[in-house]
This record gives structure tokens, sequence and C-alpha cells, in this order.
């Protein structure tokens, strides 16, 4: 395996008062005979329930083999600094135009393996299932999936390569997707606002109700809730 961490140039400024993503570390890939490259992102890694998801997306190129210019590519960013509408439209375009691919990682497993590695499972995964197999990886920061796959590891890729922005936009449409509906499984904690993330309202929630399956017993928060209302006393530290 192959695993290469790279820095790149400072944000670009757009039009968007964000960054604008863009092909460099494809290009890059694809002058080393890489031509089939994929970009993967996970999201979840963070809240206290809910699943991690990773997307992987292979843009599609020119006959020639140029980069696409459509005009949807020249929208894509940062999931994180879309709007949730914008993220809905552009993950619907992605999922028509591309090959892309969603893996799931459920509470359960996050609390067996922990997140770091349920989150490398997800990328892999993803990865794994897309139709046509890539020759090459973009991650986003200084983690590695551990595919067997040349991986390119990029400090803020969903910011600035325009593969890991549409993987960043499918997985946060569909993980948001799934909160939204374990909202009305599991009323009261506000899953379908906050998507499981560490609120002052979920925590509360949590201390009140108590938790959930859908919430990781492996994270200190939920560990302490769970010991409280089962009353005995447990280890917080993670």
């Amino acid at each position: 395996m192959v695993v290469t961490v790279e820095r790149r140039p400072p944000f670009v400024p757009s039009r968007r008062g964000g960054t604008r993503p863009g092909w460099a570390v494809e290009r890059t890939l694809w002058r080393e005979g890489l031509e089939r490259v994929a970009g993967v992102d996970e999201v979840g890694r963070g809240p206290l329930a809910g699943p991690v998801v990773a997307a992987a997306v292979i843009l599609p190129r020119t006959v020639s083999g140029a980069p696409c210019r459509a005009s949807w590519i020249r929208a894509l960013g940062d999931s994180k600094v879309l709007t949730a509408r914008q993220r809905e439209r552009l993950s619907a375009v992605i999922r028509e135009e591309c090959l892309w691919n969603l893996a799931v990682v459920s509470p359960q497993v996050i609390d067996q393996i922990n997140i770091l590695q349920a989150s490398r499972l997800a990328m892999r995964r993803a990865a794994a299932g897309l139709l046509a197999r890539p020759d090459a990886l973009i991650i986003d920061g200084n983690d590695v999936a551990g595919s067997g796959l040349p991986e390119r590891s990029v400090v803020d890729a969903d910011a600035l390569c325009v593969s890991v922005a549409a993987a960043s936009i499918v997985a946060k449409v569909a993980r948001d997707a799934m909160m939204e509906e374990l909202d009305g499984v599991f009323p009261g904690y506000g899953l379908a606002e906050h998507k499981g993330y560490a609120t002052n309202v979920h925590r509360e929630a949590i201390t009140r109700l108590g938790p959930t399956t859908v919430h990781r017993l492996s994270f200190a928060p939920v560990r302490e809730a769970y010991f409280r209302a089962s009353g005995r006393a447990g280890r917080t530290t993670e």
C-alpha cells in the first residue's frame, strides 16, 4: 500500500465566500498513471449518536481524459459550508452523474472497534463497493483507510479536492437523512436538529431520558448517562 500525506496550498477564495475545490491532486495521480481516482470522505466521527457514514466518488472526465467542466462541478465545496439545500441538490446530481458508493458503520460496531477504526472501515467499504475498482484514493485529513490501494491523504481535502468534496456532500446528505429518520424512532433527543452531535440540548436529553440503542456507549457522556441510569458508577476515561 502506498500512502502519502500531502498538505495543499492555502485556500483559494471563491465567489461563495468559502473555498473552491480544484483538480490538482487528481491531476497528480493521473500523471502517475492512476487513471480512476476516487475521493473518499466520512461524516459522523464526532457525534454521540448515530452511525459513521463514508462515501466514495469518482468524478466524470471528458473523452480526452481532461477534467469535466460541468457547472455542477464548479459548484462543489466543503459540505460543512454549503447550505442544506445546496448539499441536497448537489448530492442528487453527483449520484446521477458519477460512480459513487456509500458505507454505513453502526453505533454498535463503533463501540466494539472504536471510532477511528470504524471510520477507516466505512471508508474501505465505500471504496470497495464502487462498481469500477479505483486505481487510487484521495482521503481527507491525515488518516488512511488501509484499502490496499494507493492512498493520498490531503489535509482539508473536502475543501480543496473536487472528488473529496463530492464524497463529503453525498455522505453528509445521506447521514443527515438517517438522523432525521431516527428522530422519529427516538423522539425527545432532537436528533433531526443536531444530527447526534454533543450539543447542550442533546446532552440534557441523554441525562433526562437515558441513552438509546443508537447512542455510542464508548463515548464518555453517553457512558456516564448509562451508568447513572443503571445506578452504577463507571469509568469515564476514553
